[in-house]
């Protein structure tokens, strides 16, 4: 019992002397309270899907009725700001190749005679390739603007069409900030807990203190512990202000249930501090920690579905993204945020972070034994 309580007591001084070395270093404060808060204002601003203001050219061969309604919806659209006119297609392709236009419309001949005989009428759209997302997403503000189109002429001419009704689940209004928001969650905290964990060794090797850590009568596990305490606690306050200021300032609904999104966060933060340590256990300096915390750092990002999915990535990429906590805890964070994603969903994406966490962290403990064996 005395041994145990003497443990206990030991952990708990290993602790609070590791925190207080991070909250102590002042820049390391600037960082921690600061960077989270101007982060998530720039993420909230600048990560739109949402394409606004562009200029549109349109190229039209006659002056027809559907032509005019056409011309009329584009220019009526929220999401271009100018529609200019051009002659011929060449002229629009010159405007295009030196960025005038984000891209155009050729209208065809006759489009009325074609509508009033029943047959299709086409336009042509032609985008800069050069930014392809921007044209992706314009192009489908286009054809949605010609179905629109196309329905009403066609009821015109030939009464009331079949009604579609599209709904978009989860988020009915398809906006953008509810599918980047809680991804800042798992992005922005991982990162931090990394950079705060990568120095944990590194810092005391280099300024020579590392040496009273290993005459410390500490098991590997406690100064482990110690070491884990700082970067998962930053990743918990990091994660604790992203989940009130998320629905507070940008709106975005959190309907799942709270305890399960901090399980899953207490698992994706305990695994990262454990990569951190271990890294920082492997290098010599701050320098070299500092590198390989970046060496992981873009592949934990780009391989967890925030830039892109991870369906859309190579059979043997997927794989490796299965390994990646990342990729499990963003979805759980976003289907807690936006579907209420039920208990037994959320879990079946924990099982492969408890591995890796489990592996990790035996990882960091054997590493943190050997440096202490060798005497730092």
């Amino acid at each position: 019992m005395m041994s145990a309580r003497l443990a206990l007591t030991r952990l708990f001084a290993v602790m609070a002397k590791e925190l207080r070395v991070v909250l102590r270093d002042k820049k390391a404060r600037t960082t921690l309270i600061i960077s989270p808060v101007v982060q998530l204002l720039l993420f909230g601003l600048a990560t739109t899907l949402e394409v606004r203001g562009v200029d549109i050219g349109i190229v039209a061969r006659d002056n027809g009725a559907a032509t005019q309604a056409v011309v009329a919806a584009i220019d009526a659209s929220p999401w271009f700001d100018e529609v200019k006119r051009y002659p011929d297609a060449d002229a629009l392709r010159d405007a295009i190749d030196i960025q005038r236009v984000m891209g155009g419309v050729l209208i065809g001949e006759g489009i009325d005679d074609r509508l009033a005989r029943g047959a299709g009428a086409e336009m042509l759209v032609l985008l800069d390739g050069r930014r392809a997302n921007a044209a992706q997403i314009v192009a489908g503000y286009l054809d949605e603007i010609a179905r629109q189109q196309g329905v009403q002429l066609d009821r015109a001419a030939r009464g009331p069409p079949v009604a579609v009704t599209t709904t978009h689940w989860f988020n009915p209004n398809l906006i953008y900030l509810w599918f980047t928001m809680p991804s800042l969650i798992v992005v922005i905290g991982g990162v931090l807990v990394l950079s705060v964990s990568c120095q944990s060794v590194a810092r005391e090797r280099e300024f020579g203190t590392i040496e009273q850590m290993v005459v410390l009568p500490l098991a590997p596990w406690q100064v482990l512990i110690g070491k884990l305490t700082p970067a998962f606690l930053v990743g918990m306050g990091i994660a604790t202000f992203f989940v009130v200021t998320i629905p507070l300032v940008y709106g975005v609904p959190l309907r799942g249930s709270v305890p399960l999104l901090y399980a899953a966060l207490t698992l994706y933060f305990l695994a990262l501090s454990a990569l951190g340590v271990a890294i920082s256990l492997v290098a010599r300096n701050q320098q070299q920690a500092f590198l390989g915390m970046f060496l992981v750092t873009i592949p934990i990002i780009l391989l967890s579905g925030y830039a892109a999915p991870v369906d859309n990535m190579p059979g043997w990429l997927q794989s490796v993204a299965w390994a990646n906590p990342a990729s499990h805890i963003l979805t759980v964070v976003e289907g807690l945020f936006l579907k209420a994603m039920p208990a037994s969903a959320v879990t079946a994406e924990l099982g492969p972070v408890m591995l890796v966490t489990a592996l990790l962290c035996a990882a960091a403990l054997a590493l943190t034994a050997r440096r202490l064996h060798e005497g730092g």
